[in-house]
């Protein structure tokens, strides 16, 4: 799973934010609901945002293709510990994939350890099949998810107010970001 992930995402770590910084030529957003809302506030809004996910991961991949998803919990310990409740119910299967440690990264030198673990579990992608798990991003009970494919050649970041994707090339980043540009963001930015 995941095999050529220092590839194609190379010096990079599993992290959104991170990835959208390093290979902007391939990124991009889409908001989830109309006028950038960041949270849905009734089950109409729910449902905008569950059809938007669906259909980028369905221009993406196809019903039955194996997707990977990475989630991620945090601790002190070094040790991969699988923390939140929600999570263990979406994704029981999960197994660690990477640590990343945080600590040392800022200018703190007395920082704590802190540690932040990437667990990864194989899907089989359908319609639907992470409707539960994008509400609870939707509303930021959970962050820090990223669908990927398992040859690596796109992810989405899911987080409360979007998603954001990053595909295989500038082209395809444009065809996807052309198709949908109602959901985007009118900033100059695109965020």
């Amino acid at each position: 799973m995941l095999a050529e992930w220092d590839r194609r995402f190379s010096g990079c770590r599993p992290v959104g934010w991170e990835l959208r910084s390093a290979f902007p030529d391939r990124w991009v957003r889409f908001h989830s609901l109309p006028g950038s809302v960041r949270y849905p506030e009734n089950e109409g809004d729910v449902a905008e945002i569950l059809k938007r996910h669906n259909v980028i991961l369905g221009e993406l991949t196809r019903s039955g293709e194996k997707v990977v998803l990475l989630t991620a919990c945090y601790s002190k310990d070094p040790a991969p510990i699988r923390s939140g409740a929600e999570l263990a119910k979406l994704d029981p299967n999960a197994s660690p994939w990477r640590t990343i440690a945080w600590h040392g990264l800022d200018s703190d030198p007395e920082a704590e350890p802190y540690y932040w673990h990437v667990f990864a579990s194989a899907w089989e992608w359908r319609r639907g099949v992470f409707d539960e798990l994008i509400r609870l991003v939707a509303v930021d009970v959970v962050a820090d998810v990223l669908i990927v494919s398992q040859d690596c050649r796109w992810l989405i970041h899911p987080y409360d107010g979007g998603m954001d994707a990053i595909v295989e090339t500038v082209d395809a980043r444009d065809r996807l970001a052309t198709r949908h540009s109602p959901w985007r963001s009118p900033r100059p930015d695109g965020l």
